[in-house]
């Protein structure tokens, strides 16, 4: 039986690996797709002749998008304006570029500082006339003043004194057949310097649409994982005690921390002056998410053990602090360690891809963890992505790799502890349901054997009431025949009758306790009505041997219920037994019933002594009686309450001193 088990757990898991590593293949083809059709650094379709850039006038009018990426002067530590190109010497001083192939200024220094100014330039023409072109500059670093055909357009920030500002930028191209663009630059407070991310023309209403869908993708992005954050926090508030409570907590923060991370196109569509944090919250947050994500992955597989987990959560908790303190307080001091930031910042991007692509295949042991080992392969084969196309891949409408591997590392993770949530309520309902079984087995047994209980007792009092007869034979002969004693015989007798008397009473008082218990499960539909009818005509002789007057008044109707009806009618002979012992012969007792609020009212009442208000709040306790001395033992109208507390219902009772008394006993009728 072992033996198959493991060849099954066995089989369950290269089956996990297998789709693990499909999955983390099709995400790597999936993203290569994208560079293609999503890749700002793919969709050029023009020619530079000159230093000029060559557009197709014809694509542009028909609302296609032209990504300026190639084609760029860069004049290094220089602020030049369009009178400066002017001069020849100037036009021929600057450096061909693409976009994004100088990540910062390093590059142009002797001491590797990336803070510095420059100056881009990028020309443009076309055989036709060029109307209603819009220019969009995204996020330049990190203050920048642009000048289209020799005007200034727009100034974001301020060049000197430097003041940095965080905006994307959407500038109107004048109509004709060529344009002339000078982007002045500087930066002193971020690691990217300049034009990063490549600028795009074309047509009002292309820009719009481009935007469009990438704030509309993002707003998904956002949204979806913030309800995912909410539900996750609603599941971890409400299992405080369950064992795996803390998974929800990583998976909430994951997903709000991508949530707030996806929302930073929103940002750079305003001026915001303080780059610096919205930089540090960036960085931040994509760190946090490794965290998160390790954290996730190591609490749900069995196979990291907690040695190794600690010291990776240590370094991924300590690459979280770095990316944000260093941003925002010791790289403007040390500017020369940001290109080593930069690449530490990759090879840990790296290293933690490769790290998970692992534990995903190794940690694929534990039960249903399919989910987990797919999601994390995903968010594997995204971190890969983006640290493989740096530099050669901006999205023009969707998002980064990382993006989407956060995306779907949140939805496969969100699909397993969705799984896990459903299973853990299916054996809630399971162990609900067999402990309802263990329940009635068990009151079953209860009832056996209270059964049996009273069937030995009703025996013992019956054979103990044998030799108590006949003690009461003898005694009754003796007064009969008018035996003549002595005086300390008489005495004896009188104590043996006297001790007879009391042992008498107690044994009808274990006989009426022994008689009032009636087993809750036996229960039995009957017509409540009927049941009155049938005491009323068996024992109304009895009751009016007495003296009094015994009436009885029912509803025109039957009245159905669930109960024991001996039990019923006991109760019934208790109170009625009740109203005869304070009842004189030429009074009444009325047995009656009728229905109120879809419950029986079921009462024997009677023109007696009436009941006191200080005694009445007790004529329902165990053991109570007023007539003690005349060998009442109070277990009557106790008897009475027992039997209405097993049909789920109530009794009460009502008096007035001198006119009589009422007690109702409420039982709920049937549907």
């Amino acid at each position: 039986m072992n033996s198959k088990k493991q060849a099954k757990n066995k089989n369950n898991t290269v089956k996990t690996q297998l789709l693990c590593i499909l999955l983390f293949l099709l995400a790597l083809a999936g993203f290569h797709l994208l560079t293609v059709i999503d890749n700002k650094y793919s969709k050029d379709y023009y020619e530079i002749r000159d230093g000029v850039l060559l557009a197709d006038a014809q694509a542009l009018n028909h609302d296609k998008l032209l990504y300026l990426t190639e084609g760029w002067e860069i004049y290094p530590d220089r602020l030049l304006s369009p009178q400066d190109f002017l001069s020849s010497s100037v036009s021929e001083s600057g450096l061909t570029t693409r976009i994004g192939e100088y990540m910062n200024f390093a590059g142009f220094h002797q001491g590797h500082s990336p803070y510095g100014t420059a100056t881009y330039r990028l020309r443009f023409a076309s055989s036709r006339q060029l109307d209603g072109l819009v220019l969009y500059l995204p996020e330049i670093f990190s203050a920048c003043r642009v000048y289209i055909n020799g005007t200034e357009a727009v100034s974001q920030g301020s060049l000197h004194p430097y003041s940095p500002m965080v905006r994307d930028l959407i500038l109107s191209v004048p109509d004709g057949t060529a344009a002339d663009i000078i982007i002045q630059t500087a930066n002193y407070s971020h690691y990217y310097s300049g034009i990063i991310y490549p600028p795009v023309l074309g047509s009002a209403q292309a820009i719009h649409l481009q935007t469009s869908v990438r704030m509309v993708f993002y707003s998904l992005l956002c949204f979806f994982s913030l309800s995912i954050a909410l539900l996750s926090a609603a599941v971890w508030l409400g299992s405080r005690k369950q064992p795996g409570r803390r998974v929800y907590f990583w998976l909430g923060i994951l997903a709000l921390t991508f949530s707030l991370h996806s929302f930073y196109p929103f940002f750079h569509t305003i001026s915001l002056p303080f780059p610096r944090i919205l930089y540090a919250l960036e960085d931040g947050s994509s760190m946090l998410i490794i965290l998160c994500a390790l954290k996730i992955v190591f609490a749900l597989s069995d196979s990291v053990k907690k040695e190794i987990a600690a010291p990776i959560e240590l370094i991924a908790l300590s690459m979280l602090l770095i990316s944000v303190f260093l941003p925002l307080f010791l790289l403007s001091l040390f500017p020369y360690f940001i290109p080593y930031y930069g690449q530490i910042i990759s090879w840990y991007k790296l290293a933690i891809s490769l790290l998970l692509l692992l534990l995903s295949l190794k940690g694929t042991s534990g039960k249903h963890t399919g989910w987990l080992a797919a999601g994390t392969a995903m968010y594997s084969a995204g971190l890969l992505s983006s640290v493989l196309t740096l530099n050669r891949w901006e999205p023009a409408y969707t998002g980064w790799p990382d993006e989407y591997g956060t995306f779907f590392l949140i939805l496969f993770f969100s699909g397993f502890m969705l799984k896990l949530h459903f299973m853990m309520a299916a054996q809630n309902l399971q162990l609900t349901e067999h402990l309802q079984d263990m329940v009635e087995e068990r009151t079953k047994e209860v009832t056996l054997l209270l059964s049996e209980r009273q069937k030995i007792l009703s025996e013992f009092l019956h054979d103990l009431k044998s030799p108590i007869a006949c003690i009461s034979a003898y005694l009754q002969l003796v007064k009969e025949n008018d035996i003549h004693v002595d005086e300390k015989t008489q005495e004896k007798i009188d104590m043996i009758e006297k001790n007879y008397e009391e042992l008498s009473v107690q044994i009808r008082s274990i006989q009426d306790f022994n008689a009032g218990i009636s087993p809750v499960s036996r229960r039995e539909k009957f017509d409540l009505r009927q049941l009155a009818e049938t005491y009323y005509l068996r024992n109304r002789q009895d009751v009016e041997v007495f003296g009094p007057l015994f009436l009885l008044s029912l509803p025109p109707f039957p009245c159905p219920m669930q109960g024991n009806p001996e039990s019923i009618a006991r109760a019934i002979e208790n109170m009625v037994f009740n109203s005869m012992d304070f009842t004189p012969p030429e009074g009444k007792i009325v047995l009656s019933l009728s229905m109120e609020n879809g419950n029986y009212l079921l009462s024997v009442s009677d023109t007696g002594c009436g009941i006191d208000e200080d005694t009445l709040p007790h004529i329902f306790e165990r053991s109570f009686s007023t007539r003690k001395e005349e060998g009442g033992n109070g277990l009557g109208l106790f008897l009475v309450k027992t039997i209405a507390q097993e049909h789920q219902g109530n009794v009460s009772a009502e008096s007035v001193p001198g006119e009589g008394c009422r007690i109702t006993l409420t039982l709920p009728a049937s549907e």
